[in-house]
């Protein structure tokens, strides 16, 4: 994390980063705030701990879920309002803008992907799916230099790169869920993860979003 131009501290790093993703995500297990933290899997859950003593996590044992807090949600509002002092937002807002008109036809698609002629895909006609895949591809070509410039402000964007990129492939397998699948790091998990953690930094309400996108 920094601040302004400031370095913190790699532990300090560490517990925003493990705070953020928690938000982001609102509720996970381990393994997945692992991969998306972006640290060693011991320095992860040591700050999940920590967050929990805090109380701005708790832990429900027998699922292995980690939530967020209310409070936690207030204490991650004070921090990456520090995290993007200085002229942070201001260089992340072409990006950001950049990235809402793909957002829309990322949106259209994923209904194309799980509707046909106003039924559900039942995903029968491999030639429907592949001509909805190429299309992802394309989106993914054109998310990829917007990612690349956010990610030169905030390196945590970087690592959405690395989950659609991972996703498209299980796609192009032949993991039909990897397209718009709930809670499997589907392309639709990651995207949806990445679109909150831009309004988060841009200090952006969704429905202050929504409203600008009726009048573009």
């Amino acid at each position: 994390m920094t601040t302004g131009d400031a370095v913190l501290p790699d532990t300090e790093t560490a517990a925003f980063d493990v705070l953020h993703t928690l938000v982001i995500k609102g509720m996970a297990t381990a393994d997945p705030l692992v991969a998306a933290a972006g640290h060693d899997r011991d320095d992860v859950l040591a700050e999940l701990e920590k967050l929990r003593a805090d109380g701005l996590a708790t832990h429900m044992e027998r699922r292995g879920l980690w939530r967020i807090t209310a409070e936690g949600r207030e204490r991650h509002a004070t921090l990456i309002a520090d995290d993007l002092a200085g002229d942070a937002r201001d260089r992340l807002r072409p990006g950001y803008e950049r990235f809402l008109p793909v957002n829309d036809r990322f949106k259209e698609l994923c209904t194309r992907w799980q509707l046909r002629d106003g039924t559900t895909n039942d995903h029968t006609d491999p030639a429907y799916d592949q001509e909805r895949v190429a299309e992802l591809g394309t989106v993914h070509d054109e998310a990829a230099p917007i990612l690349a410039e956010l990610a030169a402000v905030r390196p945590r964007f970087g690592r959405y790169a690395d989950g659609l990129t991972g996703a498209l492939a299980r796609l192009r397998d032949g993991d039909h869920k990897a397209f718009t699948g709930v809670m499997c790091d589907s392309y639709h998990d990651t995207w949806m993860e990445l679109h909150r953690d831009l309004l988060l930094s841009m200090g952006i309400e969704r429905e202050e979003e929504e409203r600008a996108g009726t009048s573009r």
